[in-house]
């Protein structure tokens, strides 16, 4: 079994629900896959980091957290508080962009992925810095639909203890809830052959709205 595959335990669990840098509104759009690639954390953490780009031409970034640090077992899934295993959320999301791009699971996409060198943002260096990194080949200049919410959240600083704690100052973010191909149908109606009608509910709900994560 590859690295990237889900466990027979884990049970899968839909990420598509309604639900109650330059920020995009949050909606429903048809958007480019410019760049995916694959980072590690001081932690041991791996996250699938997508740069979008819409049809007004504006970026989104978004790293999506596939594989937990060392310290919770390098693991693509967790264990719920009922004992059953479940993906990660920041999995589940990155592999409805593989399906929506390829029909297939994001364990089948990660065999796509190939040592390039890009320019990504170095905390070192304050700036981003020509750097190597695996990008998933299969996934690059892919046309695709995303549900975008926007959340406004705090800005943290890190403490003499080393945690990162909010400093009274908030942020405007994105995050994508999940994905779809161009034709407009989710990865769960992909895979179950369903109509497309989910993001249409989305989207009647959420268009404009602004999640407050400020404390």
């Amino acid at each position: 079994m590859s690295e990237w595959e889900l466990p027979a335990s884990v049970e899968a669990q839909s990420i598509e629900r309604v639900g109650g840098s330059y920020a995009w509104e949050s909606g429903v759009y048809d958007a480019t896959v410019k760049m995916v690639y694959l980072n590690q954390s001081e932690g041991g953490a791996v996250s699938f980091n997508a740069v979008l780009q819409n049809s007004s031409g504006k970026e989104l970034k978004e790293a999506m957290w596939i594989k937990s640090g060392n310290a919770k077992g390098n693991k693509t899934y967790y264990t719920d508080k009922d004992g059953k295993d479940r993906p990660l959320p920041g999995y589940s999301v990155a592999n409805s962009l593989c399906v929506a791009v390829t029909g297939e699971s994001l364990a089948k996409c990660m065999e796509s992925a190939e040592k390039k060198t890009i320019n990504i943002y170095s905390a070192k260096d304050g700036k981003e810095m020509p750097t190597e990194r695996p990008v998933l080949m299969g996934l690059v200049n892919k046309a695709i639909k995303v549900a975008v919410h926007q959340i406004s959240e705090d800005q943290t600083t890190k403490n003499e203890a080393g945690q990162y704690v909010a400093n009274g100052k908030t942020r405007t973010v994105n995050e994508c809830k999940f994905f779809g191909n161009a034709e407009g149908k989710t990865a769960d109606e992909i895979l179950e052959g369903k109509d497309a009608t989910m993001f249409d509910k989305w989207a009647e709900k959420n268009t404009g709205t602004v999640i407050d994560k400020t404390t």
